[in-house]
């Protein structure tokens, strides 16, 4: 496995995705157990077609109120059990324990030869002191292939000064993605009645974003899960003709945020200019499910026996692995990675 953070190898990455018509696959990927399986999966899938060098951009939030990953992993962060938060946590902690176990498998020779990896920070707040202090130090940008400087809490003219900002301090140095809209909080979309379309990106807006930003990647809002604020699961819904509006605007630089409404179809974006997709929550999910109902199989091997295999963080481990590999493997096929094959270099 190796660990792709320069900006023109960034940028090439990009480039030859674009050139074989599939999206580059980003999922977030927290500890082992995740980062393991998308390894598992990517070097399988590379074996299978032939792909000699297979980009996966693996990121991870820091202060991000749905999941704040950094927070959450960091030494002294403690979760309470009845999932009403946590407390303590140190986003810098956390961001460096990640960096140093991706340096881990790159270190393990060949076992992932053919997988290129490409760290990326996902949705890093302008607004939070502790994104900010991360996203401002340069022995993380250095080690970061793709950051997401995400002011999008801020008024639409505030968010294009401070990523212009971002970008003329580390643009020459790191890949930078932002979203140029304005994330609403569900208080202010019932207090100014806005409806889902009101929330949509607009493509003159996207335009003016990107002109006066210089940003490399935009996420807009096409109305999928990401940033669908106040919309009901049944109003979650792709966007495909304002994808493409943005697409002929301002060429295929749009990550997707939020694909588990398109279900299969994910894999016909790329037509529409999306150029990496993110993805996370339905991979955690079926693989914490995939352990509770296994671990409910092994209910009196667990409880009544003490059954040191089964009790023991290895097992778990290996379930979730296991689960984020096929799912690794399956996104790679529906995302377009066969062509690769096709434009290796």
């Amino acid at each position: 496995m190796k660990i792709i953070s320069k900006r023109k190898d960034t940028l090439a990455v990009l480039s030859q995705c674009r050139n074989a018509q599939c999206a580059l696959f980003a999922p977030n990927g927290e500890l082992a157990g995740e980062i393991e399986g998308l390894l598992i999966g990517g070097q399988k899938f590379a074996q299978d077609h032939d792909i000699d060098a297979l980009p996966i951009a693996i990121g991870m939030t820091g202060i991000y109120a749905d999941n704040p990953q950094f927070r959450k992993m960091s030494t002294s962060c403690v979760t309470h059990p009845d999932l009403s938060g946590f407390q303590g946590g140190d986003v810098r902690q956390g961001c460096e324990i990640w960096l140093r176990l991706l340096k881990v498998y790159e270190d393990l020779g060949d076992s992932f030869g053919r997988v290129r990896i490409l760290p990326f920070i996902d949705h890093g707040w302008s607004t939070d002191p502790q994104d900010q202090a991360m996203l401002m130090d340069e022995s993380v940008v250095e080690r970061m292939a793709i950051i997401m400087y995400d002011a999008s809490t801020l008024e639409y003219d505030q968010n294009i000064a401070a990523t212009a900002k971002y970008v003329e301090k580390f643009g020459d140095r790191v890949v930078i993605e932002a979203a140029a809209d304005k994330i609403y909080d569900p208080k202010d979309i019932q207090k100014l009645k806005l409806t889902r379309e009101d929330q949509l990106s607009r493509p003159q807006e996207v335009v003016r974003f990107v002109q006066r930003t210089g940003v490399d990647l935009i996420v807009p809002n096409l109305g999928t899960e990401h940033r669908s604020v106040g919309a009901g699961a049944a109003d979650r819904r792709y966007e495909r003709s304002l994808a493409q509006a943005i697409r002929d605007a301002v060429g295929p630089i749009m990550a997707l945020h939020g694909s588990s409404c398109l279900r299969g179809m994910v894999g016909d974006t790329p037509g529409d200019g999306i150029t990496k997709v993110n993805f996370y929550t339905a991979m955690a999910v079926g693989a914490g499910q995939r352990i509770y109902r296994t671990m409910q199989q092994l209910d009196d091997e667990v409880i009544a026996k003490n059954n040191l295999w089964a009790n023991s963080e290895s097992f778990s481990h290996d379930l979730r692995r296991r689960h984020v590999a096929k799912v690794c493997y399956d996104m790679l096929d529906t995302l377009g990675y066969r062509k690769l094959a096709g434009v290796q270099s």
